[in-house]
C-alpha cells in the first residue's frame, strides 16, 4: 500500500461513523455492521466527493447500484447535521473546522435510485460525538454548504412485488383454437414497424441506382472465342495405367507406367512369391529378370 505524506501543519482528520447497511454486491446481499473509520487530508490539496468515495472504497464494499449519503455532524446542536452534495461542501467543512483539524462525518449506504437521504445514522451517532469548543459551522444555517435540514426526511421504502406462486398457476386452454399456437401480433406489422422494411427497400433502391457493369458486345464475345485455346482433358496417346503396388501382376502383355515402376513391380512379385530374384540383363529400356534358385525352370 502507497502512503502520501503530509506535513503535520496541514494536517486534518476526518473521523467516518458508518451506519449498518446490506452490501448489495456480486455475491448477493452481504449484512455489515457499524464501523468507524479515519481518513487524513491534505489542508493544501482540494478535496472532493470523488477522492472521498475513493477513500471510502478501501474501508468499505458496497454494490455497483449502491452509493455513499454524507451527513456532517454539527455538535454545536446536538441532532443537527446537514448534508455534503457537492465538493465545495468539503472546502467549506475544512476551511470552517481548521482550528478544531477535525470534522466528523456520518456515511449510509444507499441505493442510487433512492430520493432522500437516510438520516437514522446521523441521529443515532449525534449525541455521541463530542469535540472542542465550538465547530465552527451552524446546525442550521451553514454558509456556503448547500441545503441544510436539521433532519432530513425518511427514505421511503420500495414497494416489494409479492413472490409468484408458480405451483398455483393454471394454464387456460381455449376452445376455440383446438390447443393450436396463436400468434401474439403479425410478423409482416413488427417487421414494418421495427424499420426493417424501410431499410431493406432503401437498399435495393440503392442498388438499382448503383453504377451498372457493362455489358459484353456480339463483336467482344466473337473476338474472345476466336482468342479461346481449345484443352482437352482426355488425351488418346496418354493412357493412365494403374497397378497394385501390393501385389502387381506379371503376366504376359500386362503394361507398366515406367522402366522404375516395372522394377519396383519384380520386386514385390519376388517377395509375394517368396523366391529369390536374379537379374540377367537390365539397363535403362531393358529389364530381364529370373529365379535364382538353381534347377527352377
Amino acid at each position: 500500500m502507497h502512503y502520501v505524506r503530509i506535513d503535520p501543519g496541514n494536517t486534518f482528520r476526518l473521523v467516518v461513523k458508518v451506519s449498518n447497511y446490506v452490501a448489495d454486491g456480486e455475491y448477493g446481499l452481504v449484512e455489515m455492521a457499524e464501523q468507524e473509520h479515519e481518513l487524513w487530508l491534505d489542508r493544501t490539496e482540494q478535496y472532493t466527493l470523488e477522492k472521498f468515495h475513493n477513500d471510502m472504497s478501501t474501508k468499505i464494499i458496497w454494490g455497483p447500484s449502491q452509493t455513499l449519503s454524507v451527513w456532517v455532524l454539527d455538535n454545536e446542536s446536538v441532532g443537527s447535521e446537514w448534508k455534503v452534495r457537492r465538493d465545495e461542501h468539503f472546502q467549506q467543512l475544512v476551511k470552517d473546522r481548521w482550528a478544531q483539524r477535525v470534522a466528523f462525518l456520518v456515511v449510509d449506504v444507499v441505493s442510487k435510485h433512492a430520493t432522500s437521504g437516510n438520516a437514522s445514522s446521523s441521529r443515532r451517532y449525534a449525541s455521541g460525538v463530542t469535540t472542542g469548543e465550538g465547530s465552527g459551522i451552524p446546525g442550521n444555517n451553514a454558509e456556503g454548504t448547500g441545503d441544510t435540514c436539521s433532519l432530513p426526511p425518511p427514505s421511503v421504502p420500495p414497494d416489494i412485488p409479492e413472490p409468484v406462486n408458480w405451483a398455483n398457476l393454471i394454464i387456460q386452454q381455449d376452445e376455440s383454437h383446438d390447443g393450436d399456437a396463436t400468434a401474439a401480433t403479425d410478423e409482416d406489422k413488427v417487421y414494418e414497424a421495427m424499420g426493417f422494411r424501410a431499410a431493406d427497400e432503401g437498399a435495393e433502391q440503392a442498388a438499382r441506382e448503383a453504377i451498372p457493369i457493362p455489358t459484353m458486345t456480339a463483336e467482344m464475345q466473337q473476338d474472345m472465342s476466336e482468342a479461346a485455346i481449345p484443352v482437352d482433358d482426355n488425351v488418346s496417346d496418354e493412357p493412365v495405367i494403374d497397378w497394385d503396388k501390393d501385389n502387381p501382376d506379371l503376366s504376359v502383355g500386362i503394361s507398366y507406367p515406367s522402366m522404375h515402376d516395372l522394377r519396383l513391380a519384380v520386386k514385390q512379385h519376388a517377395i509375394v512369391k517368396k523366391f529369390e530374384l536374379g537379374t540377367a540383363h537390365s539397363d535403362k529400356k531393358r529389364c530381364r529378370t529370373h529365379c535364382a534358385a538353381l534347377g527352377c525352370p
